[in-house]
């Protein structure tokens, strides 16, 4: 995986991009082998784009835990094709040590909807009582009931069209560990664009489509659990998924 190419977009830093940060957003996603993105899809679109640096970093390091109920509510949502369904989770930003609680919600007209606050204790594993009424005008289910099942770490990177109408982050080197079971992904990567609802097609949209690459839902969450063989849980409808993904993504996943 060769980073050089990501010294060659102008940047802009977090407090320019405030227009394109949509917390009531299209999100649309499309998988793809980390080659491609580097060797085809970037080099395409550097006069489109706006790399953000933060620190004088462009490849910024995520960790992330993923709560859910202890029937798991939220995947079963999710897996049975619910329009209107949940995620929450904590989120360390690896290199500047900001950590979130964040709750994504997806409405049965297709927007997603973010809501976070920022919180001080370093232990992702656990919600505490000082978090409750937070999740409670969130989700709805009881936030007593969350347990932490699954984790994730990855790499991304984050592009803004420069006309500030969209914004996309790509995500590389994704791995999930659970009860000490870890699976990497070194050779997968996930571009998401996010703009809001009506936007015109992209430059980044375009040159996915002139190099084959198809919109595919993909929840890294759901997938994760998939992939980590985590008992109790339906599957079927996402191992199906996972071996689509896998004949076109040459095994990546």
């Amino acid at each position: 995986m060769n980073l050089q190419i990501l010294q060659e977009f102008a940047s802009v830093g977090l407090n320019d991009i405030g227009k394109a940060n949509f917390m009531n957003r299209v999100d649309s996603k499309f998988p793809l082998r980390s080659e491609i993105l580097f060797k085809k899809i970037l080099p395409a679109i550097l006069n489109d784009y706006y790399i953000v640096e933060i620190e004088g970093l462009r490849y910024m390091e995520y960790e992330t835990v993923y709560f859910d109920t202890p029937d798991s509510w939220f995947f079963r949502c999710h897996h049975n094709g619910k329009l209107d369904r949940f995620k929450v989770r904590k989120r360390t930003y690896k290199d500047t040590g900001n950590i979130y609680l964040e709750v994504k919600h997806k409405n049965n007209k297709g927007k997603t909807k973010k809501k976070r606050i920022e919180i001080q204790n370093p232990d992702l594993y656990q919600i505490f009582p000082e978090e409750y009424d937070f999740l409670r005008e969130q989700v709805p289910v009881n936030p007593e009931l969350l347990v932490p099942v699954i984790q994730n770490h990855f790499h991304r990177i984050t592009l803004v069209k420069k006309d500030m109408a969209e914004r996309c982050t790509i995500d590389c080197e994704l791995g999930f560990t659970d009860r000490n079971i870890t699976h990497e992904t070194n050779s997968f990567a996930m571009v998401e664009l996010k703009h809001e609802a009506g936007a015109p097609k992209s430059p980044l949209r375009i040159v996915l489509a002139k190099n084959g690459i198809k919109k595919s839902g993909f929840s890294k969450y759901c997938i994760g659990r998939v992939l980590n063989k985590q008992e109790g849980i339906k599957t079927n409808l996402f191992k199906e998924k996972i071996r689509d993904l896998q004949k076109v993504l040459n095994n990546a996943l």
